[in-house]
């Protein structure tokens, strides 16, 4: 079984200040950082934590070879992203004093995904193989579609949340692994009752994952409901922790992993990564999760 993420690259651009820069005002930044993101780049970080097999497609610019270099240097499989004139995508994130930000996102190459290029991707792969998405790429009704034909297992991390999102397909998904707002936005309900019960009444095939934070997460089916806590620890950065949850539990499932202990055990790699600042730097080696679980025991 392979699995293959079809999701963003960016290249975040980080900028500390004073407070957010006003009409027609220019600021000086006081601190400037540049890191590599994408929930695509970041989930399939973490899925190479614990699983091989692990593929990325996507787009970047020509120029940007230092990228596949770092996800080779994380051991994912990057023969399917392509190399294109456009800008590798950016965000432009301004940070000031109180944590607050402002964001600027131009979507660059990850809204290059023609048809052909989707077609060209999942002809490597087959029935029975994972494929994890986010919407942060263009198309994704599309590959949907196609993935869904072929009989992959498809899974949508639905963010961010927009009106094309609202308008895909749903059965032709088979896992959902969503936030709470998310649920509340897909769902147009408020109630987490409400919300579990529309989902396993109009998608009864459905695998379904919402995430609560600091309170932890919900996984349900048709037949079971569980409930996930979520580890204390002290929170320097919570950026990537939702893509490290993502990416160690569909690695984890991927490897025959009991539902209940593939939860456990994204839990504890979300709650290594909000203990170091940064994204896909912060994402913890499986090893260290291990020795977190004996800790917490």
């Amino acid at each position: 079984m392979k699995i293959l993420n079809f999701g963003s690259i960016n290249i975040d651009n980080f900028f500390s200040v004073d407070h957010i820069v006003r009409d027609g005002e220019t600021i000086d930044s006081k601190f400037y950082e540049e890191k590599l993101g994408g929930k695509g780049l970041n989930q399939s970080i973490a899925l190479a934590k614990v699983s091989k097999d692990v593929y990325h497609a996507g787009k970047l610019n020509i120029k940007d070879d230092f990228i596949l270099e770092y996800l080779k240097e994380n051991k994912v499989d990057t023969r399917y992203i392509k190399k294109t004139q456009a800008l590798t995508g950016s965000a432009f994130i301004q940070v000031d004093k109180n944590g607050e930000n402002s964001i600027v996102l131009d979507h660059g190459a990850n809204y290059q995904m023609d048809y052909q290029f989707i077609d060209e991707v999942l002809n490597n792969f087959e029935r029975g193989d994972i494929l994890l998405i986010q919407n942060e790429i263009n198309n994704l009704a599309y590959l949907i579609d196609k993935a869904f034909d072929k009989g992959m297992f498809i899974v949508l991390n639905p963010s961010p949340i927009n009106e094309a999102l609202l308008n895909l397909d749903l059965n032709k998904l088979n896992m959902l692994i969503m936030n709470e707002g998310e649920a509340k936005d897909i769902c147009k309900l408020n109630l987490e009752e409400e919300i579990i019960e529309k989902l396993k009444t109009y998608y009864k095939n459905l695998k379904v994952v919402i995430t609560y934070g600091k309170s932890g997460s919900i996984y349900f089916d048709s037949a079971i409901t569980l409930r996930q806590k979520a580890y204390k620890v002290d929170v320097v950065d919570t950026t990537g922790a939702g893509d490290t949850f993502t990416g160690f539990l569909v690695g984890l499932m991927a490897n025959d992993y009991p539902i209940k202990a593939a939860l456990n055990y994204a839990a504890l790699a979300a709650s290594l990564a909000v203990k170091v600042k940064g994204a896909s730097n912060s994402i913890p080696n499986f090893d260290k999760v291990e020795e977190f679980l004996k800790e917490s025991i």
